[in-house]
């Protein structure tokens, strides 16, 4: 009776083993990694690469523009290589790329086709005194990695053909 008491107060030491993991598999020191990239994730910087028959295709973009405290939006069309000053603000969106079926592969973005199946563009934002930001637009998916602003909403109406 006594060693029974003994040994549900102190508990019974029984050895816990630890679970064998694969060779190669990393360590669970720590336990599981958060949801999403890890902060320490390296950044993979990936070739954009735009097909002639893409270059020859598309000319342009049209963006809307939204002025969140005003509730009022206003659609632009910004040539492929150029930059919007949205009036009223020190804004400007430069657009860098225009991919109508976008595509990422592991070390390079490209278009899969010519046809609109996945519309995305690259773009620069920079306001004085503010981060640049530097980014994709999805015309299909607005809320993946969108522009984040106080004032403004950026959102890839589609492409503009030539």
């Amino acid at each position: 009776l006594v060693s029974g008491l003994v040994c549900s107060f102190t508990g019974c030491k029984k050895k816990e083993e630890k679970p064998q993991l694969p060779p190669g598999h990393p360590s669970m020191q720590g336990g599981m990694p958060p949801a999403g990239m890890p902060a320490n994730a390296p950044k993979v910087d990936r070739n954009i690469t735009v097909p002639k028959e893409v270059a020859m295709k598309w000319s342009a973009v049209k963006l809307i523009v939204e002025d969140k405290v005003a509730k009022k939006a206003k659609e632009y069309t910004v040539a492929i290589g150029s930059e919007l000053a949205v009036p009223n603000t020190k804004v400007k969106i430069k657009v860098l790329a225009f991919l109508p079926d976008f595509k990422m592969g592991e070390k390079d973005i490209t278009s899969a086709s010519d046809k609109p199946n996945n519309p995305a563009a690259q773009v620069a934002v920079t306001e004085p005194g503010k981060e640049d930001w530097k980014g994709w637009l999805y015309s299909l998916h607005p809320n993946i990695h969108p522009f984040t602003h106080q004032k403004l909403a950026i959102t890839l109406v589609g492409g503009v053909s030539k």
